[in-house]
């Protein structure tokens, strides 16, 4: 058998097959490709892919591209260390500003909330007015548990000594009631009764009967007029004074003095009658008694 000589196209051809590789064997060979570490055979067969393969193509230009350079002021460990004391510079900054915004928000509430608190207690001390009445047929209105709100309960005193109410056998010949609130409640009332003689001993029994408290010493109270008796007394070291006073003709005096802070806030002399109140009585603001109740307590 005679063997064909084969003709240079045919072994061109053959050849050029022997080179033609896949593109994920070529993407392999790239990186030792481009650090020149490839045999003579494998740098023939990925530049003949190469040539005719564009996405291969593009990835060897992209590896053969230079690395970026970094640029440092001195060393890249002293640049890091810049860039991190001026970020926390900036953060500490920040922080500081917003502090110190909050502090002044939180000053500049307050100041306006005690500037409005203050304007709000003048203008509600300006706006008070004293309230007097002195109809005795009013007397239910101040008097007892069916009293106006703010006549019940005043600073807890028992006012049980006063009557109940004003009957057809009483005479009032004198009566008054005084209201104040600019910042507490005040109180200043008197009822001045004649009896006749059987209504004058029934009242005469029930007062001399109340459990009256220890009273002498307080507000400066020393004693009455030598014109009245004493026969009720409801006293509280804080609060005041209401008592019961017998008189001539049948006459009984029933008072209360009621504040707070152990003064009045009101010219209570010139509401009342001298000799109603008890002797040596100040409920000024000045007063012996409230300096040394303030002292003590």
């Amino acid at each position: 058998m005679v063997k064909r000589k084969e003709s240079s196209d045919e072994r061109r051809a053959y050849e050029n097959r022997a080179y033609e590789i896949e593109c994920d064997i070529v993407k392999d060979l790239l990186p030792l490709y481009v650090e020149q570490i490839t045999s003579e055979a494998s740098n023939k067969a990925v530049e003949e892919h190469l040539k005719g393969c564009e996405l291969c193509g593009k990835a060897y230009r992209e590896m053969k591209m230079p690395e970026p350079q970094v640029q440092y002021d001195r060393t890249p460990a002293e640049s890091f260390h810049k860039y991190v004391k001026r970020k926390k510079w900036r953060l500490g900054a920040i922080v500081a500003v917003i502090t110190a915004a909050i502090i002044l928000l939180v000053v500049f509430i307050r100041l306006a909330f005690i500037g409005s608190l203050i304007s709000f207690l003048a203008l509600d001390g300006m706006k008070a007015q004293i309230y007097e009445d002195t109809d005795a047929g009013h007397y239910l209105w101040y008097m007892g548990e069916d009293a106006q709100e703010v006549y019940v309960n005043k600073w807890g005193m028992d006012e049980s000594i006063f009557p109940e109410e004003i009957s057809g056998e009483m005479n009032v010949t004198d009566y008054k009631m005084v209201y104040y609130n600019p910042w507490d409640a005040q109180y200043l009332s008197y009822l001045v009764v004649e009896y006749d003689d059987r209504a004058y001993e029934s009242e005469l029994k029930r007062l001399t009967e109340y459990d009256s408290t220890e009273w002498e010493g307080y507000f400066g109270a020393e004693g009455f007029d030598e014109a009245y008796v004493l026969l009720a007394m409801e006293a509280h070291p804080d609060y005041g004074l209401i008592y019961a006073l017998s008189g001539e003709n049948n006459q009984i005096v029933y008072v209360e003095l009621i504040f707070c802070n152990y003064f009045y806030d009101l010219d209570y002399q010139s509401m009342i009658r001298e000799q109603y109140l008890p002797i040596g009585f100040d409920a000024t603001t000045e007063s012996a008694y409230r300096q040394q109740r303030l002292k003590t307590h």
